[in-house]
This record gives C-alpha cells, structure tokens and sequence, in this order.
C-alpha cells in the first residue's frame, strides 16, 4: 500500500507543476496580447487624403565635374518621380489643468497641460467635441493620485498611461497613438 502512494504523489505533483505551468503561460500570452491590442496596433482604416506631407530633404553629394549631363538628369527625373513621404499628425492640445492631490498630510497640487497624439482625423474631431468629457475623467483621474505616486519617472509614465487608457475608454477604441506632458507642476 505505501508503495501505491508513493507513486501517486509524482504523479499528482508533476500533474499540479503542469497544470501551474499552462495557467502561468496562458496568462502571460493574455497579457502580451492585450499589450500589443491597447498599445502597439496600429489602426488600418487611415486613408491618404487624411495624412499631411512632409517633404523630406536629401543633402547633394559632392559629384566629381566630370559627371555625365545624362546622368544628372535621369537623377533629377528620379527624384521628381519619387512620392513624398508622408507622416500622420493628429494633435489634440488639452489646456491646462489644476487639480489638488489627495494627499492627507500636506496641501498640494498639481498643475498639468498635455497634448494628445490620434491615429486618424476623426478620432481628433471626436476628443474636440468630447472635450469636457475628457477634461472631466482627467480631473477624476489626476484628483486620486498622491504626490509620491507622481514625483518619479515611472510615476509620469505611468499617469500618460492611465491617462490614454480613459481617453480610448471615451473614444470606444484604442486611437491614442502618445501623451506628450507641456505642463507638469507639483507642489
């Protein structure tokens, strides 16, 4: 009999160390590809006429005088041919905001302005329009937060974290592309 039991408790041991494995690895597949859903991906639905060019400017090499004129100008048409190359700039300025923190010790605030960076046009028309509603679950946000929890770096990002999680939460999906801070005062 206690050979019996013997060999059932590897066997159920290894049975848990496997069953802790899969849940273990199932969890952090869920959490990259929640990651990449909310932060990485890129919207498809962004359309040409939409985008702003930039001209981008390439610096003339030194060419020996002996060049062909042939050759300069196959060059030139080359370059004529070639597309701009466009960036999407979508940005969003919110004004700036005071909030008090909620710290219990001591009174102090926080003074803070941002813009917002969208993936398309239309997401940007939206925060305009929804703009006391993103100002709103700004202050709600920001208002719950201790001066330690905003004194670091890791603290900063993740506030622009939090921050762009609520604004894709008012937008119904993920369009924010960055948080950029032009105002952050604690005091």
């Amino acid at each position: 009999m206690s050979n019996e039991q013997t060999e059932e408790a590897p066997k159920k041991s290894k049975l848990k160390f496997f069953i802790i494995l899969f849940i273990l690895l199932f969890l952090i597949l869920g959490g990259v590809a929640c990651y990449w859903w909310l932060n990485l991906r890129v919207p498809e639905n962004i359309t040409p006429n939409e985008e702003q060019t930039v001209e981008v400017v390439e610096e003339e090499s030194a060419e020996p005088a002996d060049v062909a004129p042939e050759k300069k100008k196959k060059e030139e048409k080359k370059q004529e041919s070639q597309p701009t190359k466009k960036t999407k700039l979508n940005i969003v300025t919110i004004p700036t905001v005071t909030i008090n923190l909620a710290d219990k010790d001591s009174i102090r605030y926080l003074k803070i302005g941002f813009d917002i960076e969208l993936s398309t046009a239309d997401a940007a028309e939206n925060i305009e329009v929804q703009k006391a509603k993103v100002r709103d679950s700004i202050i709600i946000l920001l208002s719950s937060k201790t001066y330690s929890e905003l004194a670091t770096t890791e603290g900063k990002i993740r506030i622009k974290n939090e921050i762009a999680t609520r604004l894709n939460q008012i937008l119904g999906v993920p369009r924010v592309v960055q948080i950029y801070f032009n105002e952050f005062v604690v005091n």
